[in-house]
């Protein structure tokens, strides 16, 4: 019976080490996301995208091997952004999809 505790016990300090770790690494997330909104309230009419701003917002660029579209030569690229990394924006397909149901909705609503 002993043994068995003492294995729990194991158990339960080794996941108790996980858990503090992963809470960690969620609180610098939102540390970064918080960051990164006050950076986009500082800058919420861009007038002129300087390098500084670029330097600010953005750590690095990868722009992957082209490939061909329907016709057309597209350098896929991702854009990792201080602190947050990649942000999954819709494609314009997809905001033009939103857009097409956000109009349905007004019209179905008057």
């Amino acid at each position: 019976m002993s043994a068995n505790y003492e294995a729990e016990q194991k158990a339960l300090k080794e996941s108790l080490v996980q858990l503090k770790a992963d809470i960690e690494m969620q609180n610098d997330k939102t540390t970064n996301v918080s960051e990164f909104v006050e950076k986009v309230r500082r800058y919420t009419e861009i007038r002129e995208l300087t390098p500084a701003i670029v330097n600010e917002f953005i750590d690095y660029i990868m722009v992957s091997k082209k490939q061909m579209i329907d016709g057309k030569t597209i350098y896929p690229i991702d854009i990792y952004y201080s602190g947050i990394g990649i942000i999954d924006a819709p494609s314009a397909e997809e905001y033009e999809d939103m857009f097409q149901e956000r109009l349905k909705q007004k019209h179905s609503d008057f």
